[in-house]
């Protein structure tokens, strides 16, 4: 009976044994497989910073590793076989080109360095300037003055501290003209209206005629009244200038200055700050022709639902055309000094309609390239020194990445 019990016993586990195996074989089949197919197209995701190698791929045929990266491009990575580099948002990238058992490099940055890559994102540009055979300077200048009640002292100074903007204008012998608008643009007739006198006493033929005549007239028609709009639309007035008078005013191979002269807000809502620099822009063949300075109370800041608190929009265009900001609370003789200095140095150089990107421009001279002179990013411009001027008449080329 006990030998009868233990067979019994026996034949009874063999089943159990049997299933145990069997459930044991299948689990670890099952991990081996996923095990493979998780090598079969694994990829890394590539590093944030630009210039740094992506994910690596380690069997079959795979795509490189994709990167959400924010400062410019990466690199694919290492593949075995063939490969498809990596895609980047936020910055421009150029694909990895593959090498069987190799390494792909391919990622574009334009912050940050690359391994392996070239930093030429962006779109190229290439801008054609001469070198004029004339010492003469041409500079066109609107000034839109604020003509709402709060700014009689300002307009006063104004006219006071103006010999410091223009002196080195006269002295320098600059072929200038100027205009006088007000930010009132309630109605069409007032919608960008020449303050009467301005375009034809303003002028350099005027100001070496008389000096101390054309300060007197100047300081007489800036001072517009404070009277205009409580709505000043500064940016919507030097528009309205622009349709009314630019065909027989405006020079076409003359700079433009616009200078606004506000302590509120611009309230010229019908378009962007974007849309009111590209008008501009548009005035000259070349963008970079064109700048836009603002002398705006910088202490203010915009507050919802008050659009007249603030300077914003100002800054937005005279940013966008490389022009300056300067604070109206400031001294006037400091204000006017500096920007006639901005726009003086700004003369003698070929200002650039777009910003470069890092390391990608490049000057030539009858198309031979030359590092022979110095860029200045605040007004996007290059500037000849004096011992190194290209010949007269010779052709200035620029390209770069924007």
């Amino acid at each position: 009976m006990k030998h009868l019990t233990n067979t019994s016993v026996r034949q009874l586990c063999l089943p159990f044994l049997f299933c145990f195996t069997l459930v044991s074989c299948n689990k670890d089949e099952f991990y081996e497989k996923e095990y493979l197919d998780s090598l079969d197209g694994t990829t890394t995701t590539g590093s944030v910073e630009g210039g740094v190698d992506g994910g690596t791929s380690t069997s079959g045929t795979t795509q490189g590793g994709v990167s959400s990266g924010v400062n410019g491009g990466t690199s694919g990575g290492t593949t075995t076989g063939s490969s498809t580099g990596g895609t980047t948002t936020g910055g421009t990238t150029t694909g990895g080109t593959s090498t069987t058992g190799g390494t792909t490099t391919g990622g574009t940055s334009t912050t940050g360095g690359t391994a392996g890559g070239t930093s030429t994102g962006g779109v190229s540009v290439t801008e054609n300037f001469s070198q004029s055979a004339s010492q003469t300077k041409k500079l066109d200048i609107l000034w839109v003055v604020d003509d709402s009640g709060s700014m009689a002292d300002e307009q006063a100074d104004l006219g006071d501290y103006f010999s410091d903007f223009i002196t080195d204008f006269i002295t320098k012998n600059v072929d200038f003209k100027m205009g006088i608008t007000t930010t009132d643009a309630s109605t069409a007739d007032r919608r960008g209206n020449m303050v009467s006198g301005s375009d034809t006493k303003l002028t350099s033929a005027k100001a070496h005629a008389s000096e101390a005549q054309f300060l007197l007239d100047f300081k007489n028609l800036v001072n517009v009244g404070i009277v205009g709009s409580g709505r000043e639309k500064g940016l919507e007035s030097a528009e309205g200038f622009m349709t009314k008078y630019a065909s027989t005013w405006m020079r076409s191979d003359a700079y433009l200055a616009i200078v606004i002269i506000s302590d509120e807000e611009d309230q010229s809502l019908s378009k962007t700050p974007t849309q009111y620099a590209n008008v501009f822009k548009a005035l000259k063949s070349s963008a970079g022709l064109v700048k836009v300075y603002s002398i705006v109370d910088k202490t203010l800041s915009n507050n919802a639902g008050n659009v007249s608190t603030g300077f914003q929009r100002y800054a937005d265009v005279s940013n966008l055309t490389a022009g300056t900001v300067a604070d109206i609370t400031q001294n006037f003789s400091t204000v006017l000094s500096e920007m006639g200095d901005e726009i003086i140095n700004l003369l003698d150089s070929f200002a650039l309609a777009n910003t470069p990107i890092s390391g990608t421009l490049r000057v030539y001279v009858n198309n031979v390239e030359t590092t022979s002179y110095s860029y200045d990013a605040s007004s996007r411009s290059i500037k000849f020194a004096s011992g190194n001027l290209p010949p007269v008449g010779a052709t200035v080329k620029v390209t770069y990445q924007k």
